[in-house]
C-alpha cells in the first residue's frame, strides 16, 4: 500500500493537469522518485525478504534517490534530459524488481514482483528509446504510475485479507 500512494498521486497530477509539459512531468518524476526510494528501503527490510532481494531493493531505492537528483538538476534541460532519466531509472529499477522476482522463493511477492518489474522495464525502454513528443512521454509516466497504484493497492488489500482471514482460521 506504501508504494501505491504515492503512484495515485503522481497519476492523478499528471491526468488532471491541463500542462502535460516537460517540466511538469520532471517536477512530477522527481517528487515520485524521491518519495519512493525510502518506500523501497522500507520494504527491504519489513517484508522479511532474504539477503539478495533486500539488497536488490536497497539499490532501487538508491536508484531513485539518484533519479530524484538528476530530475533536480536538469528541470528545464528538456525532453531528451525527461525521457533519459525515467529510461534509464525505469530499466534499472525494473529489472532489479524482475531479478527480486525471479529469486524470491514466496510465490506472491514473486509473481507482484515480476509484474511491476516488467512494467518497470517496459516503460523504461520506451521513455529511453522511442522518440515520444512532450505529451507522450508525460502522459506514458502517468499511465504507468496509475497502474502501479491499481495493482499495488490491489496486492496491498489481498495481502492484508489473506493475513486477516489466517487469522481468523487459527483463532
Amino acid at each position: 500500500m506504501a508504494r501505491a500512494v504515492p503512484a495515485l498521486v503522481a497519476a492523478a497530477v499528471i491526468t488532471f493537469s491541463a500542462d502535460h509539459s516537460v517540466i511538469v512531468g520532471q517536477l512530477v518524476f522527481m517528487i515520485y522518485a524521491f518519495v519512493t526510494a525510502p518506500v523501497f528501503i522500507w520494504a527491504a527490510f519489513a517484508n522479511g525478504f532474504d539477503s539478495r532481494v533486500r539488497v536488490l531493493y536497497v539499490i532501487s531505492g538508491a536508484a531513485a534517490v539518484l533519479a530524484a537528483a538528476v530530475t533536480a538538476i536538469t528541470i528545464g534541460a528538456g525532453l531528451i534530459a525527461f525521457t533519459l532519466t525515467v529510461g534509464i531509472w525505469a530499466a534499472v529499477t525494473g529489472a532489479l524488481e524482475l531479478f527480486a522476482g525471479w529469486t524470491t522463493p514466496a510465490k506472491a511477492q514473486s509473481r507482484e514482483m515480476l509484474l511491476l518489474g516488467g512494467l518497470t522495464a517496459v516503460l523504461g525502454l520506451v521513455e529511453a528509446v522511442v522518440p515520444l513528443n512532450d505529451v507522450y512521454a508525460v502522459g506514458l509516466f502517468g499511465a504507468y504510475a496509475a497502474i502501479v497504484a491499481v495493482f499495488a493497492a490491489i496486492a496491498g488489500f489481498s495481502t492484508s485479507n489473506s493475513a486477516a482471514s489466517a487469522q481468523q482460521k487459527e483463532g
